[in-house]
């Protein structure tokens, strides 16, 4: 492990990302939480609505394995749980990677000036894809 991947393990948990977020593209509209950071680890949950119906859920968590910084998505209840490690991340992004996952291999946060922008990326069925969550900062329940 190089020193910069040191230093990126040893670094808190992307604390910025705490909240209540919310967003809109056309008819879907996609809500995350996310907990303050406790001894670096922080939980997550997310849903996609159409016409006020779920129609996808995941819960999340974000922990230190090892000294890696570890993404860990749930979709539903029935699919197992898929780590990605993060690759890198600063004041303002942070990069998680698992390039054996079908799609997407990356999953990125960046703090916007207008709330926090999710994006998840990758190839599927040998074509390059991603898809933008942008999202705002709303009032928590």
């Amino acid at each position: 492990m190089n020193l910069m991947m040191l230093l990126f393990a040893a670094a808190a948990a992307p604390e910025w990302m705490a909240g209540c977020w919310s967003g809109q593209a056309g008819a879907m509209t996609f809500e995350e939480v996310w907990t303050r950071a406790a001894s670096g680890n922080m939980m997550g949950i997310s849903r996609v609505l159409k016409s006020g119906r779920v129609v996808f859920s995941e819960f999340m968590r974000i922990e230190t394995k090892d000294g890696i910084m570890i993404y860990t998505p749930r979709i539903g209840s029935t699919q197992a749980p898929v780590e990605f490690r993060m690759k890198s991340m600063n004041e303002t992004e942070v990069v998680f990677e698992n390039p054996a996952h079908n799609f997407p291999q990356r999953i990125l946060y960046r703090r916007t000036p207008d709330g926090l922008q999710g994006r998840i990326e990758g190839t599927e069925k040998g074509k390059q894809r991603a898809e933008d969550f942008p999202m705002k900062r709303v009032a928590c329940p």
